[in-house]
């Protein structure tokens, strides 16, 4: 078959058999999608040092008659993102924001917005931001851009935004804010939320990304926003997401 070119970020690689490897990419038309490269393991040229986690590539590939799995012909290395994969702490939110592109998305459903997304991430993790905010901000635009934004403007019950009626939780089967005197769940479908940190959301939910950097989190909000948004991916995807429990301490 003729052969495909696509720009591509790698989200997972792994060996297969003794000289092969299996890579899954994320393209802004393609989605995900998962490739066989032939003697990887054992390139000196081809593909050496060129598929490895987290890499941004032109991609060149050739689908199969008989398997989803592409043929990698070859591939321009755009971005290394080599730090990110010297430091533990870079290396382990880029590994948790590619293991969530991984389990969010799907083949031939790809999102121009959440490759550049991706990109935007990997790129501030590089550049020494915070990893915990990019963690959080990342988050926020990939709930968004999947349909699942969280409802923060106001109380589900009530409908208003009142700090007399804090403290405030964050209904996981409602998917929004209730206030203390709306709240009737039971403890293990809400979560704490302060409004400063609900706030501090609802901001990254709109601005774009070049603006993002603006946004400042205490420690406190810090935590509280991390707790919050692993809460409600796996109330949502119905699983956990390993690399939550690799990351750094704050």
């Amino acid at each position: 078959m003729e052969a495909r070119q696509t720009p591509a970020v790698v989200i997972r690689v792994m060996d297969h058999g003794e000289a092969d490897k299996i890579v899954t990419f994320y393209c802004p038309e393609r989605g995900k999608l998962a490739g066989i490269a032939k003697g990887a393991k054992r390139s000196k040229k081809r593909f050496l040092n060129r598929l490895e986690p987290f890499s941004q590539l032109q991609l060149d590939y050739t689908p199969s008659r008989h398997s989803n799995l592409v043929q990698i012909q070859q591939v321009e290395l755009l971005n290394p993102f080599a730090t990110l994969r010297s430091r533990y702490d870079r290396y382990a939110a880029a590994t948790l924001l590619c293991e969530l592109v991984l389990f969010w998305t799907r083949e031939n459903d790809g999102d121009q917005l959440l490759f550049d997304l991706l990109v935007w991430a990997l790129t501030s993790l590089e550049q020494d931001a915070p990893w915990p905010e990019t963690i959080i901000l990342f988050q926020v635009k990939l709930f968004t851009a999947l349909g699942y934004r969280p409802h923060l403007t106001d109380c589900q019950g009530c409908g208003k935004l009142d700090p007399a009626q804090a403290p405030y939780r964050f209904s996981l089967s409602q998917g929004g804010l209730t206030c203390h005197r709306c709240n009737r769940e039971a403890g293990s479908t809400t979560l704490p939320l302060a409004l400063s940190t609900a706030n501090l959301l609802r901001m990254a939910q709109d601005l774009p990304s070049a603006k993002l950097s603006r946004l400042r989190f205490s420690k406190t909000s810090t935590q509280e926003a991390l707790d919050f948004l692993k809460r409600y991916g796996t109330f949502l995807l119905q699983r956990d997401i390993q690399s939550w429990a690799h990351l750094a301490p704050l």
